[in-house]
Formats: structure tokens, sequence, C-alpha cells
């Protein structure tokens, strides 16, 4: 037979045990995924100006959140502002909803709710919308697979894919176009 004080203390040490237990299984990160998927860097409120290989500015990029992913090297940008030179240093501007570089920084995908404005001293006035585009800011050119509306003044394009080249304000609708035009009085 097992005196109370032996049964208590045995109580008492498995209690002592699964404690400790408990305390060190706690102590210890649990490999859910979260640290994986943690940015290695967050920008906030930020402004880059990014040069290209003749030192002259590619593009100059705006936005509230910028972070990278340290797994595959992306970046996330939230709501980002490019403003584009074209080869009279006059600016487009670019906005999207949200965007992804690649790491290789090759492109800028740009996706939800893009638009882009030409310089406002720049004839015609030209607007572009869509949902995705892939900017290419080496080369000054953008790319579109998907719907896209171009307005200028009395002039109004939609059709599903696009190519542009801003240095020379050419814009080029792929497939299914549309187009309306009502004359300027």
């Amino acid at each position: 037979m097992i005196s109370w004080r032996t049964g208590l203390t045995i109580a008492l040490l498995v209690g002592a045990i699964a404690s400790g237990w408990s305390v060190w299984r706690q102590s210890r990160p649990v490999d859910d995924g979260v640290l994986k998927t943690r940015p290695d860097y967050v920008l906030r409120d930020f402004e880059i100006t990014s040069l290209d290989k003749q030192g002259q500015e590619s593009f100059t990029l705006r936005g509230p959140v910028l972070q990278r992913d340290p797994a595959d090297k992306t970046m996330e940008l939230a709501t980002p502002v490019f403003l584009v030179p074209d080869r009279d240093n006059r600016y487009w501007r670019i906005n999207a909803k949200y965007g992804v570089v690649p790491a290789d920084g090759s492109q800028l995908q740009l996706r939800g709710k893009v638009l882009a404005t030409s310089p406002a001293d720049a004839p015609p006035a030209t607007r572009i919308e869509t949902e995705q585009l892939n900017l290419f800011p080496g080369e000054n050119r953008a790319t579109s697979a998907v719907a896209v509306a171009i307005t200028r003044p009395g002039l109004t394009m939609n059709g599903h894919g696009m190519q542009a080249d801003f240095d020379r304000q050419q814009i080029s609708l792929l497939s299914q176009v549309r187009t309306r035009y009502v004359p300027q009085r």
C-alpha cells in the first residue's frame, strides 16, 4: 500500500513534469509558415528613383508600403504610383491598386484599377485604363493581356490586349477593338 505522502509526491512530480513540458513547448517558435512569409524589409511612405545603365532616370516609384519576400525575392507594392519619363523627360503617371516586382526587376506587374495618364504638356491627353499592366521601365514600354480602354479628346477605344511605347506615345490595342469618335467643336 502506498502512503498518501508518496501518492502526493508522485502527483506533484507528474504535475511539475507536465508544466515544464508545456512551458518548453510554448517557448519554441512553431513552424506554421508565418515566419517563412514574413518580409525581410518593409518601406513605408517611400519614394524611389531608379536609374538606367546610363545614369538617367528610368522611373520614380511612390507608395505607402513596399515589402520584400525573402523566399523568392519579389517585392509587393500597395497602391503604387509610377512616374515614367518619356524621351523628352515628360512624365507618364501610372497608378494601380497593387503591384509586384519579380526578383530580376525586369518588369513591374501592376494589378487592379490600373490608370496611366500621359504628360499634361504632351498632347493629345491620353488615358489608359485596365486591370493588369506589365511595365518594362528599361524599355519605356507597357503591355496588357486583358481588356483595355484608351481615351483621348473626342476618341474612346476599347480592346483586348495592348502594347504601348511611352517614348513614341504609340499605343496599340491587339484584338476586339471598338472605337468611338466624337468630333471636337
